[in-house]
């Protein structure tokens, strides 16, 4: 493929309206537009790569994420373009339980929903939490705090040591629970 400096020179020549031989005055002008040239075509490639989710790779991913507060970049860039995906993918049915699910999975969480309607409560149990950071854990809450219901009180559980059988292979005395001033409700409700 031709550069835009020979596509120039090239076109120019068979004129013979100019002497484009190399150190020619015409010829050192023609490299420098040629120069710009190639820089705009690069920048105007960034852009088409930036401005589509399925190829954005940089700034493209961070200006969409920073819509919803924090660039997630602990997460691989097909994750992060998955989840922008899923985002922009909830729509007027998306305060379904299913829905829900679907906001969940454009967080990148995977878990349990459990709705206490009576109560205006919800209770999220997720259980891919393991590698997950406590300010991304902090990001991640406000974030479903801010989907859910205004008259819905969520908690997000991100423990994933959840059953009876994991606190009781752990060994560990229930003094040392007593030590946190919870009450039974309270570990039994995530509270």
């Amino acid at each position: 493929m031709k550069n835009s400096l020979e596509n120039m020179t090239d076109k120019l020549s068979p004129l013979e309206i100019y002497s484009i031989s190399e150190g020619s005055n015409i010829y050192n002008e023609l490299s420098a537009y040629s120069s710009a040239i190639e820089d705009f075509a690069e920048d105007a490639d960034a852009l088409l790569r930036e401005i589509i989710i399925t190829t954005a790779q940089d700034y493209g991913l961070y200006m969409r994420e920073a819509l919803w507060s924090v660039p997630r970049t602990d997460l691989s860039e097909e994750e992060r373009r998955t989840s922008i995906l899923k985002r922009f993918g909830i729509g007027l049915s998306g305060f379904t339980l299913n829905g829900m699910y679907d906001f969940m999975a454009s967080l990148g969480l995977e878990g349990e929903i459990t709705e206490v309607p009576e109560k205006y409560r919800a209770y999220i149990k997720v259980t891919n939490a393991e590698n997950i950071s406590f300010p991304v854990r902090q990001y991640l809450t406000s974030q479903i705090e801010e989907f859910f219901p205004a008259h819905c009180q969520v908690f997000v559980d991100y423990r994933t040591d959840g059953t009876w059988d994991d606190l009781d292979a752990k060994r560990t005395m229930f003094d040392t629970y007593d030590l946190f001033g919870s009450n039974w409700e309270q570990l039994e409700n995530f509270e």
